[in-house]
């Protein structure tokens, strides 16, 4: 009986022991020191690159040979705003800023843009797009 009751006490004692160890924390150390070792080790843990790669699209339509944030053809939502501004060919039903049938030096405009803006000719228009 002595023996049992010395072994509850002995398996209590370890008990109180390990969760009195796992809870202590180091407390000589400075707060400040503490808290800036938190941001390293987050900094440690961050991946050198994205974990997915991310594709950045060229501004543009090769279909209509404009820009895609512009293109009514593509979008016509765009299209009330256009005409709001005075900016429409009944004639083509497109922006008379877009209509290289009245004014053909706009495509070479609009291709001089893009290459300003990435570096690199307009891409290829796909076969059989009309502008």
């Amino acid at each position: 009986m002595f023996v049992r009751s010395m072994l509850r006490m002995s398996g209590s004692a370890i008990l109180v022991a390990s969760l009195a160890a796992v809870g202590c924390d180091d407390k000589s150390g400075s707060d400040a020191s503490a808290e800036s070792a938190k941001p390293q080790a987050a900094e440690q843990s961050k991946p050198a690159g994205p974990l997915i790669p991310v594709v950045q699209m060229a501004d543009w339509c090769p279909e209509h040979g404009v820009p895609e944030s512009v293109c009514t053809r593509c979008n016509a939502s765009l299209t009330p705003a256009f005409k709001a501004k005075g900016d429409w060919d009944d004639g083509h039903n497109l922006p008379k800023s877009q209509c290289f049938e009245c004014d053909p030096g706009l495509r070479e405009k609009f291709a001089l843009a893009y290459k300003e803006k990435y570096g690199k000719d307009v891409p290829a228009a796909a076969e059989g797009a009309k502008h």
